[in-house]
């Protein structure tokens, strides 16, 4: 994931005087123009436009945080926040009887003398078939730390990337008059790919209509993670749940630096 990522990026740099985003004919996006260069890029807030979900035509502009939207693009700490995500995740249920937790009998399996065999003093020990473990793997969790400005940050950059790539749709909203599949997937272009559909709260029409569709994928605001981004060719976000986002990461950042 990190890799393919990473060979995207190949004709985008944040920091060099190349535009980030190109116009989009598909949704019909107005051409954009940048700055040529990082420090002048954060100085500046970027007018996105808004899209009508069912005629993909823009219903107005949005302005995105230079905090979030303007990152460099950073692969180390995508990759430290995939591993945090996939190790968090783990059940870490893995687990085998050693010695002290296998059941059986203690009895000796035969006479110590007489038989031609090698001495045994019991039938689960570890070299014996059936038997224990010597060093058995034991339930635990694989979760490790992260810190919370540095989860943060991989979010900005995750966000960033997908701007830079020209993947990132705002819409106005998800206008589903009724649960069926057929419904949702008509409105979704072909040229989005895999897309991960973000609203503040997930309606039951977008959630019912979805689950069937297997480059879906639905998440509400306050769930938005760095390894579904990643994940998905598309970020679809509507203008509440963008609104919801910006406030959240800009209230944690002021308070950070206070």
């Amino acid at each position: 994931m990190i890799s393919n990522l990473c060979k995207s990026f190949n004709k985008i740099n944040i920091s060099t005087s190349t535009s980030l985003i190109q116009s989009s004919r598909i949704i019909g996006f107005n051409k954009i123009n940048y700055t040529t260069s990082t420090n002048e890029l954060l100085k500046e807030e970027i007018e996105f436009p808004i899209i009508d979900f069912d005629s993909k035509s823009n219903v107005g502009t949005i302005q995105l945080s230079k905090d979030i939207f303007s990152r460099p693009l950073r692969i180390d700490l995508l990759h430290r926040m995939v591993r945090y995500q996939r190790a968090k995740s783990q059940q870490g249920t893995h687990q085998a009887l050693n010695m002290e937790r296998k059941t059986s009998s203690n009895k000796k399996p035969f006479k110590q003398k007489g038989t031609g065999r090698a001495r045994q003093g019991t039938n689960h020990a570890v070299q014996m078939k059936g038997g224990a473990r010597a060093f058995p793997p034991t339930s635990r969790s694989h979760a490790h730390d992260l810190p919370k400005k540095v989860r943060q940050l991989c979010l900005k950059v995750a966000l960033s990337s997908k701007l830079a790539q020209n993947k990132l749709i705002i819409i106005d909203e998800f206008k589903l008059s009724s649960h069926k599949t057929k419904d949702l997937v008509s409105k979704l272009p072909q040229e989005w790919g895999r897309s991960l559909l973000v609203d503040k709260d997930i309606s039951e029409n977008l959630n019912r209509s979805s689950l069937n569709v297997q480059k879906i994928d639905t998440l509400p605001e306050r769930g938005l993670n760095v390894y579904s981004i990643l994940q998905n060719d598309t970020l679809v976000l509507t203008r509440s749940s963008i609104e919801a986002l910006q406030s959240r990461l800009l209230k944690s950042s002021s308070s950070d630096e206070n």
